[in-house]
């Protein structure tokens, strides 16, 4: 019997691990994680945050952008930045973790709800997003947060733990595994997620749905 691939060309068996293999994934991103930031790297990227704040971001855009850089390695691996490349051992197997950020397009949207359909309802959506592909996910960056004002809040804390709230709207993906599987996990979320960057009429339908629902309240 032919195996079945989807649309972009990824067959989901490839993807799929018995729950052992699963539970034993979960323990090793969580061992990483990037949001566990050591106490060195904290201070580096608070230095880091006060640096842009008073930096003149539209004097200095190159200098801004390489800040922002060096933010996002920091979160991305909970340490303060290595001066040497490393390579890839495809050799020995070695896990890696690999980031990407993805960017909602709010810009282009600004009426579709992008967080509520990546989510889901109680967060569903998500979840099975990062089932389907072994991959963490997070929403993060500004406009990620319901309470506005306390986003705005911590965004100007220094906390470091907060620091993606001055980053745009993106969706965070990671996945730690040998070096050819780890890729081939985020080239399929990168898939998976982009079905729902894609506004269709059902969105403008819903927005428009809520708009006269607040505006009778």
């Amino acid at each position: 019997m032919a195996e079945k691939y989807d649309k972009n060309g990824y067959n989901s068996s490839d993807f799929k691990r018995n729950p052992q293999d699963m539970k034993e994934q979960e323990h090793e991103q969580d061992g990483e994680d990037g949001s566990k930031i050591n106490e060195k790297a904290g201070e580096y990227m608070r230095e880091l945050l006060s640096e842009k704040i008073k930096l003149n971001n539209a004097k200095f855009p190159i200098s801004s952008r390489l800040i922002d850089s060096e933010v996002a390695k920091v979160q991305a691996s909970g340490r303060v930045p290595p001066k040497d490349f490393k390579y890839l051992d495809v050799y020995k197997e070695k896990p890696i973790k690999v980031t990407v950020k993805v960017l909602v397009p709010v810009k282009e949207h600004p009426k579709v709800n992008f967080v509520g359909k990546l989510l889901g309802p109680k967060g569903n959506t998500m979840k099975q997003l990062q089932e389907e592909t072994m991959c963490k996910m997070a929403v993060l960056g500004r406009g990620s947060m319901r309470d506005r004002q306390k986003e705005e809040e911590l965004r100007n804390s220094l906390d470091p733990k907060y620091a993606h709230l001055s980053d745009e709207l993106h969706v965070e993906i990671s996945a730690l595994a040998p070096p050819a599987e780890a890729h081939a996990r985020i080239a399929y979320a990168l898939a998976e997620v982009k079905k729902y960057l894609i506004p269709d009429a059902n969105d403008m339908m819903r927005q428009t749905q809520m708009r006269e629902i607040m505006e009778r309240g």
